[in-house]
């Protein structure tokens, strides 16, 4: 029942017994209590107890009402915080957030501790928001990129990282934004925001970014530096320093001055490599040798292998040894072999 109705009914009581009482007898009565001298109706005075147990009890009602009524919104509130934390765990965030009921403290717990992975379909749920971030995150995991700022994600979240390498699939050109906000550059993100600027970047533009010189970002930028289609650019000092980053071998000399050939003019091609052989030394010697051979400067290399020790340069003694026969051979294959 409830109080209103409770109230209702009680004062039609109360009233129906003052009434009933007053038909039998409309005399007075009088109360001396101390000071304190009261006449009223003796269907009154039999109305008084019935008031006082109405009073407690509405008051007990009262009571419980409102504890029901405070509980009832504690749920709500764990029911919107479970919402909250079923959000951040499907977005893969943690949550600081507290349930205040027992109802939801241990489901609250088992739930902080999921991770949501996304499936084909989308799980059927009642509550649209999460449904909305089921799919987002499917969504993501596939390969698209999404507008996920209103989440407010924290950089090292995984779906972050993912959306952000799905973007810089899309758009290739994001990867200036994100070099620009580099901290550490050797996160993974970074990284391949730097793979994909070797790409689609200027020389001067990598060169901006401290990174680490591999041997096979150096062979990318020669790709494109070798490309006649590609406005792509590098000095040949930038080329120097390069190979010393990646601490090149004998092998990438002579790789470099095969295909650097046919970019270079004769006096620059050979300046370059003589210049490395008297840097590096026998590291540099067959690329040198070899970058003379082509341009046919045969004095210079038999002048070298006169000079050189008796095991020394036994590839290109036997390269003179053939031509001097009239013999030809492939040879860069010879080299590498």
């Amino acid at each position: 029942m409830g109080i209103k109705r409770y109230v209702l009914l009680s004062v039609v009581y109360m009233l129906a017994v003052g009434l009933y009482v007053y038909s039998f007898s409309g005399d007075k009565y009088t109360l001396d209590l101390y000071a304190l001298t009261l006449t009223l109706p003796v269907a009154v005075w039999i109305v008084v107890p019935v008031f006082v147990l109405f009073l407690a009890s509405v008051s007990h009602l009262a009571f419980y009402s409102f504890k029901d009524f405070f509980y009832k919104r504690a749920l709500k509130k764990d029911y919107d915080t479970f919402i909250n934390v079923s959000k951040s765990r499907i977005l893969g965030e943690k949550s600081s957030l507290k349930f205040k009921t027992q109802w939801f403290r241990t489901p609250g717990l088992v739930i902080k501790s999921f991770k949501y992975i996304s499936g084909q379909n989308t799980p059927d749920l009642e509550n649209e928001e999460l449904v909305e971030y089921c799919k987002v995150v499917s969504s993501i995991q596939s390969g698209k990129y999404e507008d996920i700022k209103k989440y407010k994600l924290s950089r090292d979240n995984d779906l972050f990282m993912q959306n952000e390498k799905n973007r810089l699939k899309e758009e290739p050109k994001y990867c200036y934004s994100i070099l620009k906000n580099c901290d550490n550059l050797e996160s993974e993100l970074c990284k391949l925001a730097y793979s994909e600027l070797l790409n689609i970047g200027t020389f001067s533009e990598i060169k901006k970014y401290d990174f680490h010189i591999d041997k096979g970002m150096f062979r990318r930028m020669m790709e494109r530096y070798l490309d006649e289609e590609d406005d792509f650019d590098i000095d040949i000092n930038s080329i120097e320093k390069m190979l010393e980053q990646f601490n090149a071998n004998s092998e990438d000399y002579l790789e470099l001055a095969q295909e650097i050939k046919i970019k270079l003019d004769p006096d620059t091609l050979i300046n370059l490599f003589r210049k490395l052989y008297n840097e590096k030394g026998q590291l540099a010697a067959n690329a040198y040798l070899y970058t003379l051979y082509e341009l046919q400067m045969i004095d210079k290399v038999r002048d070298i292998l006169d000079n050189s020790d008796e095991d020394e340069f036994l590839k290109f003694k036997t390269l003179l040894f053939l031509r001097d026969h009239g013999k030809t051979i492939d040879t860069i294959k010879f080299l590498k072999v």
